[in-house]
């Protein structure tokens, strides 16, 4: 396997698991009772969701490295908002502030969504950084 095709399965991997884990999470969202905004689920919907998505398809039809660069930044900004929002700011979506019976999978799920965001992030920087 080339090393191209390498670093393109890499970041839909990590794309797909976010995907998935960004789905866990919204389904946290919906049964905890824990609304978004209209600018927050915009957020949600471009840069969390569709840009990384976005950045794995140029990496495939165009540049490994544009790609990479973009899905780093998707995943940089995502990371910092959904960090800020869910263990920082105190908010309705802090997840201190959600209790009930939804409360660990709404916690796990944003911690786990961390998580993988700075993982996409690191991912990405170093396959750019790597690209000659």
């Amino acid at each position: 396997m080339t090393r191209a095709k390498s670093e393109r399965l890499t970041l839909l991997a990590v794309a797909l698991l976010h995907l998935a884990v960004g789905v866990t999470h919204g389904f946290s969202h919906i049964v905890a009772d824990v609304p978004n905004t209209a600018v927050q689920q915009a957020f949600i919907v471009v840069v969390v969701t569709l840009l990384p998505l976005v950045a794995v398809l140029v990496a495939f039809r165009r540049s490994v490295r544009v790609g990479a660069v973009l899905f780093s930044v998707s995943m940089a900004a995502s990371f910092m908002f959904g960090y800020l929002l869910h263990f920082v700011i105190d908010s309705p979506d802090l997840h201190s502030n959600v209790i009930g019976e939804h409360e660990s999978i709404f916690f796990h799920s944003a911690l786990n969504l961390a998580l993988f965001e700075f993982v996409g992030f690191a991912t990405g920087l170093l396959i750019a950084i790597r690209r000659p």
